[in-house]
């Protein structure tokens, strides 16, 4: 599968947050949970490659909808991982929860008076 024939300019978007270096995998001692981060524009998104899921408010408002495949974040971790360029940081397991917070909260603007949703 060619992915920049399928994808065009979220693969442009993809290769160059791989790149600039802003793929990275968190890895959480002792437990060893693995969370891929990709920086973006606004903040930095929790990525699941292998269920296809991100964080992004393009993930949510355009490809839950069908509007697009996929976001540039999810194809940024699989072309990382396929090139083996990503960063590794190593955490402790007490700052998981604390980092998954802030990986989900999500900046979305729907009307002038909206409120972010609480994370519990």
């Amino acid at each position: 599968m060619n992915l920049s024939k399928e994808y065009g300019k979220l693969m442009e978007e993809a290769e160059k947050a791989v790149s600039e270096g802003r793929v990275k995998l968190y890895i959480f001692k002792p437990s060893g949970r693995k969370r891929w981060i990709v920086v973006g524009r606004h903040q930095d998104y929790l990525v699941l490659p292998d269920a296809g899921y991100c964080s992004c408010s393009d993930f949510f408002f355009r490809v839950m909808s069908g509007e697009k495949p996929t976001c540039y974040h999810l194809i940024a971790v699989k072309l990382a991982r396929k090139k083996e360029k990503y960063e590794v940081i190593e955490e402790d397991d007490e700052w998981h929860d604390t980092l998954m917070n802030e990986w989900l909260r999500r900046k979305y603007k729907v009307g002038k008076d909206s409120k972010p949703p609480s994370i519990s």
